[in-house]
């Protein structure tokens, strides 16, 4: 049996040991990196903010990257355009409601700082709290490597979607080529692909039954969609179906609105205020402070800090919103037998600045980003890739110019000449001349 004095020394060194512990707290050392960023083990590349991962490979970038799904084996969704550019204006929409960013996969070259391929996407939670991957094949990187990192992205995704814009159906099968034959290939790991047309003429259940062949991968063709909200509804019920409907934990919403979580706010720290105190009031206190160091330690614990009202989500930057693009174009529309033009943004297709009279801005933008998308997507059936596409064309007593804006990735000057004034050759030279804006 103890005796009343070993239980008033065991409380005197509990109390010793909290005064201790509350002076000297110990730090806790986090041995696993990914733990404290709340990365998932299975994710692909190593996060390094909140909107951006890296990579970093030693040998060519498609084949590095394939050998990362093969490793790690993710379950993601790959959004490639044919004959569209719809797939990161789809992204934004997925982060926008939530006041998030578009993500960045950057794979660099060991030793060295330049990116050789940046990747964009979002990450949607499942229902059970898993983070599932959307990336756009619309990568940023040269040459051929665009082609062959689109491709690896569609065969290792659980689901790859094909979102197929109003294009003729010999257009439309020569640029599913490539992609046919990749599918007849054993190495082709991916068993199911959807294909949303997002041009209302456009017919695609004989391109889909023709795609499949007989590589034995499932084609489903949805209905026509025009909006985002659409188009994502028909993905999230094809990934559903693929994982046991919506009720299971594998189920992801099909809510544009609800599909990405809403960004964190950090915890704020405990707000202070300054105290005046007396010498009279610090006397009358003293007995109190004497009497506090007796208490135990949770006792003298300051309450919890009172946290902050959580922020408005800011809505997504725009590509160049700082920018001068007024100054820019007015200097563009200077060259001789100019009548309109237009800096739009390729992403969004949104102008950012016009000068001249018709065309307006909105059928220019569209317009060039319809036939740079073109150009892109038969440049990759030959494939050649074409990272920085620029044309020269001339119709009927007009010549285009469509040239992206040096320093400014998506971004694009369309420029229209009236074939009687104006000299396409030289108005090319002339606009290469224009300095950009900073």
């Amino acid at each position: 049996m103890t005796g009343p004095r070993d239980d008033s020394s065991r409380n005197e060194a509990q109390r010793a040991g909290a005064r201790e512990d509350l002076l000297a707290p110990r730090t806790q050392i986090v041995t696993d990196r990914d733990d404290y960023l709340g990365q998932d083990s299975r994710d692909i590349g190593r996060r390094i903010a909140d909107d951006q991962v890296e990579l970093f490979v030693s040998t060519d970038v498609a084949q590095a990257l394939q050998a990362e799904f093969t490793r790690q084996q993710p379950e993601f969704v790959a959004l490639h355009d044919v004959g569209s550019s719809a797939s990161l204006r789809l992204l934004t929409s997925l982060a926008g409601p939530a006041g998030a960013r578009v993500q960045r996969l950057s794979i660099r070259r060991q030793g060295h700082g330049v990116a050789l391929a940046v990747l964009q996407f979002v990450e949607a939670p499942l229902a059970d709290g898993t983070p599932v991957r959307v990336y756009s094949t619309e990568t940023d990187a040269e040459g051929p490597a665009r082609n062959q990192i689109a491709k690896v992205l569609l065969a290792h995704s659980r689901l790859g979607v094909l979102l197929v814009g109003p294009v003729v159906p010999h257009a439309l099968t020569a640029q599913l080529a490539p992609l046919r034959d990749a599918l007849q290939r054993a190495s082709w790991p991916n068993r199911d692909l959807l294909m949303v047309p997002l041009g209302s003429g456009t017919a695609l259940a004989a391109q889909a039954t023709q795609l499949a062949g007989q590589s034995g991968v499932a084609v489903h063709v949805t209905p026509h969609a025009s909006r985002p909200r659409q188009v994502w509804t028909f993905i999230g019920g094809a990934w559903n179906r693929l994982h046991g409907g919506t009720r299971g934990e594998r189920a992801l919403s099909t809510d544009i609105a609800q599909v990405v979580a809403p960004r964190r706010v950090p915890n704020t720290e405990a707000e202070t205020q300054p105290m005046e105190l007396d010498a009279a009031a610090a006397a009358a206190a003293a007995p109190s402070v004497m009497a506090a160091a007796t208490l135990p330690a949770a006792a003298m614990a300051p309450p919890p800090p009172k946290p902050r009202p959580a922020l408005a989500p800011q809505p997504m930057p725009r590509p160049g919103g700082r920018t001068d693009w007024q100054d820019y174009v007015d200097r563009c529309a200077a060259i001789k037998g100019a009548l309109s033009c237009c800096v739009f943004d390729m992403h969004t297709v949104k102008p950012l600045a016009h000068a001249g009279g018709l065309p307006a801005a909105d059928r220019l933008a569209q317009q060039g980003a319809l036939l740079l998308t073109t150009m892109n997507d038969a440049a990759r059936s030959l494939g050649m890739g074409a990272s920085q596409a620029e044309a020269a064309i001339t119709v009927a007593g007009h010549h285009l110019l469509l040239r992206p804006v040096p320093g400014h990735p998506g971004i694009v000057v369309h420029l229209v000449l009236s074939a009687t004034t104006g000299n396409v050759t030289l108005a090319r030279m002339q606009l290469e001349r224009v300095e950009p804006p900073q």
